[in-house]
């Protein structure tokens, strides 16, 4: 990714979409626009890029977030970017004003490294480390290792089953301790065999959102889990971040026991699948489809669930829960636009999506009558190999909702 152009895919992703449908400026006239917005939002100076950003979040659990989040690029001689450092001031009406600052190290274009610090006035603070590398022992190995201590007052419950209701909603605070490391080994250029172990401890605490009623008593309570997990891959895609091409396969398997060091017994499969399919220059097509299952006396939150950003995208995070959940999502990503800014190229999507899924008790009933549904569309800026900013825009049985953020949501 380069400096500009990775600045001027952030703005434009965020504040100004492209119209789908609608007839177009001629290019020219799109590229001296969108030249002009990054020099009034954009500054570089030599390997030292600089954006400042308005933030303008709607999420359907905290409410609306506004605030300031200005951005240091740091790049290497060949205008790559090395080094991002993002602080944010915000203000939320329910969380008050808050702080929260980011930094994310690219060592390659299949590696990264992201820290994160945060505090609000009010319930919310987080540290977080993350580690992925694709590339490990000089590509023949995968590693990822993640941190993270949390208070999180956003979650709601709404019920188990996929028969939930809205009017059921109640708030919960989430305080949260978790450590994971996984390794894998590649074979046969695309395969890999990984071994990994997660420990966290969950504990539930009444709400500060307002709701309907108060979350029950019986899940205000403290679980900890310790638990092994195996897992079988398949990756041919150009890059993990920004895929135009190729899939993802994955198969895996969980055992949460007491004798484990955790006070959860259950016993957890699933696997999904990614296929992107170039048609053109301009068209991809993307597909995606995940099933997970779990035997045992699940906790209330190690359940499954759909909802957020990355499923049922009209619906609040968690919206559904059980012990399995079934998703399948497709989106047919158009390149409307595309803009060389010093040597770079970064590349504006439309991105028309339907996506449906169910929450189950048991495998062998998947209710299928229960189906929920999702129509919408996301614009994106992408520079490749590792940037994509979105704004993802849904419409589902209780209305639409809007998903900011990066990262396609598969």
């Amino acid at each position: 990714m380069r400096g500009r152009a990775a600045l001027l895919g952030a703005v434009l992703a965020f504040y100004a979409p492209p119209s789908f449908g609608l007839p177009q400026p001629p290019p020219d006239r799109v590229d001296r626009a969108l030249r002009a917005v990054a020099g009034v939002l954009t500054d570089m100076d030599g390997s030292v890029g600089r954006v400042y950003f308005p933030v303008l979040i709607a999420n359907p659990n905290s409410g609306v977030t506004v605030g300031a989040l200005p951005v240091w690029l740091l790049s290497d001689a060949a205008h790559g970017i090395r080094h991002i450092v993002a602080p944010m001031f915000t203000y939320n009406k329910i969380f008050g004003p808050a702080f929260s600052g980011t930094y994310y190290h690219y060592p390659g274009a299949r590696s990264s490294f992201r820290a994160i610090i945060e505090r609000s006035a009010k319930s919310n603070h987080r540290a977080s480390l993350r580690l992925e590398s694709l590339e490990f022992l000089d590509d023949r190995c995968v590693l990822k290792l993640e941190g993270n201590y949390e208070a999180d007052g956003t979650p709601r419950f709404f019920g188990v089953g996929p028969a939930s209701a809205k009017a059921d909603e109640s708030s919960y605070r989430l305080l949260e301790r978790a450590a994971k490391a996984e390794v894998g080994v590649k074979y046969w250029g695309s395969w890999q065999a990984a071994v990994g172990w997660r420990y966290r401890r969950a504990e539930v605490q009444p709400g500060i959102i307002p709701a309907p009623r108060e979350v029950p008593v019986a899940l205000r309570a403290s679980q900890s889990y310790s638990i092994p997990r195996v897992a079988l891959t398949r990756d041919t895609r150009d890059y993990p971040a920004t895929p135009a091409r190729g899939s993802f396969s994955e198969l895996f398997g969980e055992l949460a026991d007491p004798d484990l060091g955790g006070s959860a017994d259950y016993r957890r499969v699933g696997g999904q699948w990614r296929l992107y399919v170039p048609q053109s220059k301009n068209w991809t097509a993307a597909f995606h489809a995940q099933m997970e299952s779990s035997l045992g006396s699940v906790p209330f939150t190690a359940l499954a669930s759909l909802g957020g950003p990355r499923s049922l995208r009209a619906f609040p995070e968690g919206r559904f829960q059980d012990r399995g959940a079934v998703f399948v999502n497709f989106e047919e990503r158009w390149a409307l636009h595309r803009l060389d800014v010093v040597n770079a190229l970064t590349e504006f999507q439309v991105a028309p999506f339907i996506e449906a899924g169910t929450v189950f008790h048991d495998a062998d009933r998947i209710p299928l009558r229960r189906l929920q549904t999702v129509a919408g569309v996301g614009f994106r800026a992408v520079v490749k190999p590792t940037v994509v900013g979105k704004v993802d825009v849904g419409v589902g049985r209780e209305g639409p909702a809007v998903y900011v953020g990066i990262d396609y949501p598969f």
